[in-house]
């Protein structure tokens, strides 16, 4: 076998920005990409290596690493490396630690949960918009289906990374470590469900699960045979962390904090293995990326989620004015690229954004609502959209891409309400002071509520398609319509600016920021407390802006 020249290094202090490594007759068999790998600034091509025509291929497989242009090999050629090209090949080196490679999605996902757990009632509002009734339960065995999945193929004899002792050790290691973390939290925390369920919220256990699962499998045939396991595993986990908060059983920050969970107890679990059994069990080696050309067009497919938030304001209808605040938006998002720079895709998404009254004109103006108030009942603003368009994206480094887009495309939305439940006392006298501040507590922003987990009232759904005072109301109370904003629907356009990391070969992560323009020409009917209505139309021109990320599927 062909031995490694490496004297050279031991005059490094000589060369200068880095080091010199002289690549000679006998180290052919050296890869020059990982001499760039480890953080060498030049490459001194000598002897018969020099003139070899098979290291001109090996040098074009070096930019990976960061090399800016790779010339003709000649004798005594020296290749350069600039700081940015040291610094992105730094950045590259970094991403094959083990260290790194077991806690890259798990730590992000955890510190995630526990940032939005303060903000976790936008997504609790979305799903109540979309899908308040939701009810079923195949998430229960579902969150098992990668694992099935894998002891399946195990037995059907289809080798995977561990012999059978191996991997039972390191699932059992996983399972352990996660019903540890799971239950540790869970009784700790003592965070109510969204349901009003229990409270032991905090973190989802079914998504830990399923995200454990997954992570078995992407273990033992995703990294070994082909990625298209890992994303069969990942992909049925994510769908569980979705139902759960579709079942209103979980918060967004109960699934972010499982699916860490999930991910890092398994990498855990395989860690404390490979300790115990060093080399013994292992039947079938990792396949090798590090040398996957990530300078190839990147068509993705994806999860899009994010906050949202509207104008402040809309025109003022007279003695009216609205308010929006944050919200929460989802959706699908992909595109096909036609080179490295250019294609064409589209998303589609259901946004769903608080609104409030914002002045204090209107309950002077109809001062009916003060008597006998219990609450103010205010549903949001649902707005779904399909958009479609050129993408573009810029090759910072190979596996940091900055992105952009232009689209356009229809907005839809559906009708919103702001609803007066009063009671139905003959004492107006003794009701009308705290009627009066209810209502000027409402009118600064602040819902008047009983359960600060349920800030839409006693009702348990935020949103009142109708103004009819059954079902939510509590006998001897009466629901009365205040304000009402029309269906709709508008063309509009958007743009974005985002940045993708490329993760492994078929796994990226995009932080994006978009912004989407409308007019629109709404229909906002205000009402009297004894029933009388007036319509007015309002032109207004609607922007909006989402903050969020994007896990993707990425294509090749």
């Amino acid at each position: 076998m062909a031995k490694k020249c490496v004297t050279a290094l031991d005059t490094a202090e000589t060369a200068p920005g880095g080091f010199s490594v002289c690549v000679a007759c006998d180290t052919m068999d050296t890869p020059v990409q990982d001499t760039l790998r480890n953080g060498v600034a030049n490459i001194s091509l000598t002897g018969s290596a020099a003139q070899d025509s098979s290291m001109a291929d090996r040098m074009e497989h070096a930019a990976w690493a960061g090399v800016s242009q790779i010339d003709t090999v000649r004798p005594d050629t020296t290749i350069s490396l600039t700081g940015w090209d040291k610094f992105r090949a730094g950045v590259d080196r970094m991403t094959t630690t083990r260290a790194y490679k077991m806690t890259y999605i798990a730590v992000p996902l955890m510190v995630a949960g526990i940032a939005v757990n303060s903000e976790r009632n936008h997504f609790c509002d979305l799903r109540n918009s979309y899908m308040p009734t939701f009810r079923h339960d195949f998430d229960d065995y579902l969150q098992y289906a990668p694992m099935a999945l894998m002891f399946g193929l195990k037995v059907a004899g289809v080798e995977s990374r561990s012999s059978w002792g191996r991997m039972l050790v390191s699932d059992a290691f996983s399972a352990g470590l996660m019903a540890l973390m799971v239950n540790g939290l869970k009784y700790t925390v003592n965070q109510p469900r969204p349901d009003g369920s229990g409270n032991n919220s905090f973190p989802s256990g079914h998504t830990a699960t399923a995200f454990m699962a997954a992570t078995m499998l992407h273990k033992e045939y995703g990294l070994t045979r082909s990625p298209w396991y890992s994303i069969g595993g990942y992909t049925i986990a994510t769908c569980i962390g979705m139902t759960r908060q579709m079942n209103n059983k979980h918060w967004l920050s109960d699934v972010l904090m499982g699916a860490g969970i999930g991910i890092l107890s398994t990498e855990l679990g395989y860690f404390l293995a490979d300790l115990i059994y060093k080399d013994r069990g292992l039947r079938r080696a990792e396949r090798d990326y590090t040398k996957f050309n990530y300078a190839r067009k990147s068509s993705f497919f994806g999860l899009y989620t994010g906050f949202s938030w509207a104008n402040r304001h809309i025109a003022p209808v007279g003695d009216l004015n609205l308010r929006f605040s944050t919200g929460a938006n989802v959706g699908v998002e992909g595109a096909w690229f036609m080179n490295r720079y250019i294609g064409v895709g589209g998303r589609f998404t259901c946004a769903n954004i608080p609104m409030s009254i914002d002045n204090d004109l209107y309950f002077e103006a109809h001062p009916g609502f003060a008597a006998n108030l219990q609450r103010i009942e205010l549903s949001s603003l649902k707005i779904s959209q399909i958009m479609a368009g050129p993408y573009f994206s810029y090759p910072v480094t190979n596996r940091w891409l900055l992105g952009t887009k232009l689209l356009v495309g229809y907005y839809h939305m559906r009708r919103s309400e702001i609803n007066a439940v009063v009671g139905q006392s003959n004492d107006q006298q003794t009701a009308s002071a705290p009627g009066d501040a209810a209502l000027r507590h409402v009118a600064h922003g602040n819902i008047v509520q009983g359960n600060a987990e349920r800030p839409w009232g006693r009702s348990g759904n935020p949103d009142f398609e109708t103004s009819s005072s059954e079902s939510s109301s509590a006998p001897g109370e009466l629901r009365l319509p205040m304000v009402a904003l029309g269906e709709t629907g508008n063309f509009g356009f958007g743009s974005g600016l985002s940045f993708t990391y490329l993760v492994e070969r078929n796994f990226g992560v995009r932080i994006f920021y978009d912004c989407n323009f409308s007019p629109a020409n709404l229909a906002v009917t205000t009402y009297n407390a004894d029933g009388a209505s007036k319509q007015t139309n309002v032109k207004h021109f609607s922007t909006s802006s989402t903050l969020g990320i994007a896990v993707n599927i990425v294509f090749w």
